[in-house]
């Protein structure tokens, strides 16, 4: 049997692509031949047969294939003769979807091939798959060496990055809301680079009529924004959208204050008031009375919780309030019943103070002498003491007692006390005993 040398001619696909390149491939001593990067490989048989016939169904001296494939002829001379040979021939190529991508985008390349080996050029030892996915930062040249068998050969192809987009926000936000839904935010967008014409597209649709890189109406938090090139690349981004500061208010903490002097005297403090100042204040009673007074005192008529409402604006035009409860309950005075001055620290005065509101005990507390006490007065108006012997002498009198009656040296015995206190609504009238023990 005559051997047949099949010549096999290859074009380069736009002169990108390199690969290995075999002038004459005999058939009869090569098992198979590997192609990198080429879109047609032309098989011939060669010249000097009267017929060919070729397993795609043609019968030409050569034949154009494009695909991976076991290709055999038949030739047969003029005297009858008959000669055959076969080529596996393999054409791998990198496929991608597109030579122009934009910045940041993920470009897949693919080899047709997915049973060789293979190396991109990516600096990565471990990119050694039939497919490599990378974003696109830059213009570049991919390159995979693939290898088969005995042979090996690489393909590349260069993907170009379109202009990137730039954005850059406005340095200080052109206006602030107040929080709490105040929506006057403003901001402006600054787009350059990309390709042709850039459009602005922002996730909200108050924006200036007449300038779309201008949004207004905006409401604190994050707003998106969009933009557009004539090459369809798109830049995202988003800006948070800034509110003024709030200062830092303290006011009058939630008080109980009882009916017989329900007076009392408010006060706030600003905390910031180095950097955020306020312009205006006010408080106010559900009755409807108020006061711009920084430290007003009101009178509460009834027992019961009350809201007042301290409301101010700050230098930014921002409003905001505090609400303080002040709970108006009833004095039940506890006045001691035994009084030990002796100095240990336990009943040494004569005490007197109130039933706590969450107390339901009835019955009487003596002074424990510690201090640990509030004086009358902070429950009424004024208070007189008056305490008389068991023949009705008087033995001690004050105004304003201030729970500090340690007994004047008096002997032992009962005693009698009048506490007459002055409150907002009359006078209440106290009358028992306490016996002094020593």
């Amino acid at each position: 049997m005559k051997h047949i040398l099949a010549f096999v001619t290859f074009f380069m696909s736009m002169g990108l692509l390199q690969a290995q390149v075999l002038d004459t491939v005999n058939v009869f001593q090569t098992s198979d031949t590997l192609f990198c990067g080429v879109d047609t490989v032309v098989m011939d048989a060669g010249p000097g047969f009267e017929s060919y016939a070729w397993n795609t169904g043609e019968t030409s001296k050569t034949i154009k294939i494009t695909e991976s494939g076991l290709y055999d002829v038949t030739a047969i001379e003029s005297g009858g003769q008959v000669h055959e040979a076969e080529c596996d021939v393999t054409i791998a190529r990198i496929i991608q979807e597109s030579d122009s991508l934009c910045y940041k985008d993920t470009i897949f390349l693919v080899v047709n091939e997915n049973d060789l080996r293979y190396q991109w050029n990516t600096g990565n030892p471990d990119d050694t798959l039939y497919y490599l996915q990378a974003s696109l930062r830059k213009s570049k040249t991919y390159e995979v060496l693939i290898s088969g068998g005995d042979n090996s050969c690489t393909d590349s192809v260069r993907i170009d990055m379109y202009p990137r987009i730039y954005v850059e926000f406005e340095q200080n936000q052109e206006n602030k809301g107040c929080p709490g839904g105040d929506c006057k935010g403003q901001l402006r967008v600054f787009a350059s680079g990309g390709t042709g014409h850039l459009d602005i597209e922002w996730d909200t649709p108050n924006v200036d009529p007449g300038d779309s890189s201008y949004a207004i109406g905006l409401c604190e938090g994050y707003i998106g924004v969009h933009i557009f090139d004539d090459a369809g690349c798109r830049f995202d981004t988003s800006y948070w959208v800034e509110v003024w500061e709030m200062p830092e208010i303290e006011t009058t903490p939630d008080t109980i204050t009882y009916i017989q002097d329900p007076r009392v005297t408010f006060w706030f403090e600003n905390l910031s008031e180095d950097s955020i100042s306020l312009s205006n204040y006010f408080w106010a009673l559900s009755n409807g009375i108020s006061s711009n007074l920084p430290n007003p005192t009101f009178s509460f008529g009834s027992m019961g919780e009350h809201n007042v409402r301290f409301e101010y604006t700050t230098m930014n035009g921002c409003v905001d309030s505090n609400i303080i409860i002040i709970t108006v309950a009833s004095v039940e005075l506890l006045v001691p019943n035994v009084m030990t001055p002796n100095s240990d620290g336990a009943n040494d005065t004569f005490i007197i103070t109130i039933k706590p509101p969450e107390e339901d005990s009835p019955g009487r507390a003596g002074g424990t002498g510690s201090g640990n006490y509030q004086p009358i007065n902070d429950y009424y108006i004024s208070n007189k003491l008056v305490i008389f012997n068991r023949w009705g002498k008087k033995v001690f009198e004050a105004t304003d007692y201030n729970n500090d009656w340690d007994g004047d040296n008096l002997p032992q015995g009962t005693y009698f006390y009048v506490l007459k206190c002055q409150g907002e609504l009359g006078e209440d009238i106290f009358q028992g005993a306490v016996t002094i023990l020593r």
